[in-house]
């Protein structure tokens, strides 16, 4: 009787473990959500939670407008690492957005409700964009870049020597 209960405790742990949506970012039934198309027409009001990489941030007199590279949610909300992305979005957010903390390249996930499409530009280019009214976010910490150290296979120290030991006691 008691393994029982020590396993099911352990299982619940072990499930309650498993990569799930941030609290905030939850929304229920998730099969409401309205997943990204670039530029959505005649879908406003609708629930969405989509997730990318900061392009920019412009701070307005009210509210802040974030361009975001959309890139696809894991199960954990986080935006998958990915070298493509089907278009860009703008998150909109109520008041002041430290463009410090909302720095260009960082992973952003946000729920809100869509809004009417607002055509801009990247660059030159112009561009439609799908808008997002926030009314939850998740920045996500920053990706630490991992050091790859490279040897040259070519490289030679002179002073190396890997039979020191035997070549030196065999003299004797």
């Amino acid at each position: 009787m008691m393994k029982r209960v020590i396993m099911l405790g352990l299982t619940g742990l072990l499930l309650g473990g498993c990569s799930t949506v941030p609290k905030e970012l939850a929304y229920e039934p998730e099969s409401r959500l309205v997943a990204y198309q670039p530029a959505l027409q005649g879908m406003e009001g609708k629930p969405a939670r989509w997730s990318g990489v900061i392009s920019a941030v412009h701070n307005e007199q009210d509210q802040s407008v974030i361009e975001v590279v959309y890139l696809p949610l894991k199960a954990n909300g986080v935006p998958t690492q990915t070298e493509q992305s089907p278009g860009r979005f703008l998150a909109v957010m109520k008041g002041f957005v430290d463009p410090t903390l909302y720095a260009k390249g960082r992973s952003l996930t946000v729920l809100g409700t869509l809004d009417k499409p607002v055509d801009s530009q990247i660059g030159d280019h112009k561009y439609r964009f799908s808008v997002l009214k926030v009314t939850a976010s998740k920045l996500w910490p920053p990706v630490k870049e991992v050091e790859i150290r490279y040897m040259d296979p070519y490289f030679y120290d002179p002073f190396y020597d890997p039979f020191w030991p035997r070549r030196h006691y065999s003299r004797w």
